[in-house]
């Protein structure tokens, strides 16, 4: 670019007042250029509403007289470059569009700051408690329902998530979505009338949209540390209902982070487990940098980080702060954390049934039939009940099916014998010996 050419940037608001009777009334940009005084919008990756906020002169008092902000007023805002990446062009840059969400005044400068928020019309969204129950829903299924009921388009980008059943109780959507959400490992942010529900890991893995050299940063921090990251992670779960207890390990190592969290079943303990593990360990390694604008770096996009030896890597953008100041300076913060391997699968699954929770170690016996000898593995087949726990309940009545032990409790047990329908496969159910003939 010619050095003689300077980069100017600059941002268009748009104001509009909440509809009253007998019509509404808008600032245009070219008015609120006017008062301007500072910009900023805040860009987050997950958790949280994009926001804007301009500070505006106020000398004549008229932003606190006819001119007064309140609730439900409505901005829209782009940011303007000139001569920014080439002599001469022109590019815009979407912010969006944003509801009134915060209101402040101060002297003796007389300054007005107002501040918006990406989320739908009104409180309900964010402040409206609603009750449901759940049942065999997908998080995508559940984001479509809320995004739909207010006039949201959903934008889902990750595998199907099958969240069993959940409760919403008394809770408003935007934080019962967000949860869900984060107890899943699905990343979720408001933006421009859309509910965008995205799988960070794969976010993670795409190519990074710049490189930052040590000279391209103008102020930086980097922060590394052990405390609250884990090598991995253990949830365990007892139903009250069926005495079913689950235990799950992902990962593996020293630093094992243990969750008490309610499942229904061993794989959704794997999903809540890498969540909860991965998202702690988002921390271990952060950096904080200013960079001078690169609207092709935005929150959820990836960077390189070069020239700054063990500190240098690949990052993820948590957050991105556009400040444009009066006279045209247009810098950005990132918020980054630094990319590393994601646990993903299960090291341990177990799922014990009964009243007792002690299981056999591999190839224990228990007394067998008399003359017959059966162990762990073997072909056998079953007459009789199959109960769910090894001292009784429910049961399913077996006649001549084939099928192989899986497990062999101690005498303590009435029924003693795990069966399943495939070798190693999952537990069919509890049979005595007299139930049993050898294959």
């Amino acid at each position: 670019m010619n050095k003689e050419t300077p980069r100017q940037a600059s941002v268009s608001v748009t104001y509009q007042k909440a509809k009253k009777a007998g019509g509404t009334s808008k600032r245009p940009a070219a008015v609120m250029a006017e008062y301007n005084e500072g910009f900023s919008y805040t860009d987050p990756a997950s958790g949280e509403s994009d926001t804007v906020s301009i500070t505006l002169t106020n000398i004549d008092l008229r932003w606190a007289n006819k001119w007064m902000p309140k609730k439900g007023d409505k901005l829209t805002a782009k940011i303007i470059e000139k001569s920014w990446d080439k002599a001469g062009q022109k590019k815009s840059f979407y912010c969006g569009k944003f509801c009134l969400d915060d209101l402040s005044y101060t002297g003796p400068e007389l300054t007005c700051t107002i501040g918006g928020v990406s989320v739908p019309e009104g409180n309900a969204f964010r402040s409206t408690g609603r009750s449901k129950t759940w049942k065999k829903a997908t998080l995508k299924e559940v984001g479509a329902e809320i995004a739909k009921k207010y006039h949201l388009k959903l934008q889902y980008t990750g595998g199907t998530v099958k969240l069993g059943t959940i409760e919403q109780s008394n809770e408003a959507d935007s934080s019962f979505l967000t949860k869900v959400c984060q107890d899943y490992g699905m990343a979720i942010k408001i933006y421009s009338g859309k509910i965008v529900i995205y799988d960070k890991g794969q976010f993670e893995s795409r190519k990074p949209v710049a490189t930052l050299k040590k000279a391209d940063l103008q102020d930086w921090s980097y922060n590394t540390t052990l405390v609250g990251t884990y090598t991995g992670a253990r949830i365990k779960y007892t139903s009250g209902k069926d005495d079913k207890e689950m235990t799950c390990v992902v990962g593996s190592g020293k630093r094992i982070l243990n969750i008490n969290e309610k499942v229904e079943s061993l794989q959704e303990a794997q999903l809540k487990a890498c969540a909860k593990v991965n998202a702690e360990n988002e921390k271990a390694v952060t950096m904080s940098v200013t960079i001078m604008a690169n609207n092709r770096i935005a929150a959820g996009s990836t960077v390189n980080i070069k020239g700054l030896y063990q500190l240098s890597g690949k990052y993820f953008v948590d957050k991105v702060t556009h400040n444009i100041s009066p006279d045209g300076a247009y810098t950005m913060a990132l918020e980054l954390h630094k990319c590393q391997k994601r646990i993903s699968k299960a090291t341990v699954m177990k799922e014990y049934q009964g009243q007792k929770k002690a299981v056999a170690s591999k190839g224990a016996t228990a007394q067998p039939a008399a003359g017959e000898a059966l162990a762990v593995g073997d072909k056998v087949i079953v007459n009789g009940p199959a109960y769910w726990g090894g001292n009784g309940g429910k049961a399913n009545q077996c006649s001549n099916m084939t099928m192989y032990i899986t497990q062999i409790l101690g005498g303590g047990y009435k029924y003693q014998y795990g069966v399943a329908k495939r070798k190693g496969g999952t537990r069919y159910g509890w049979c005595g010996k007299e139930s049993l003939k050898k294959a």
